[in-house]
């Protein structure tokens, strides 16, 4: 049975595909909100001055596409991507007729 998402709910897993040389989140998952839509959700595990752990936590764009991968690391849509994804669509030139007349 495949994990059914709730509003106001998500799930974390541990960061499989971490870079060295990156500052890649040390936690990824998704998160759906009260409008049923599922954003990225990541988080980075920290420690404070006192010596006590927290993680600081970023919601991401919104998933696009069907499929559910729950245990790997999905870079943020580019501006591109991001725009094709919401359904823009590129305006084709408009030809005009060209003049017949040869001014050489």
């Amino acid at each position: 049975m495949p994990y059914e998402y709730r509003p106001n709910s998500g799930s974390l897993f541990r960061n499989t595909d971490m870079r060295p040389d990156k500052k890649d989140p040390d936690l990824t998952g998704k998160l759906m909100l009260a409008d049923g839509q599922l954003y990225w959700f990541k988080g980075w595990k920290k420690t404070t001055a006192a010596g006590e752990e927290w993680i600081s936590v970023q919601i991401g764009n919104p998933v696009q596409g069907g499929g559910v991968q729950m245990r790997s690391s999905v870079p943020p849509l580019d501006a591109h991507s991001q725009a094709k994804a919401n359904g823009y669509q590129p305006q084709k030139p408009k030809l005009t007729e060209l003049d017949e007349d040869i001014p050489f």
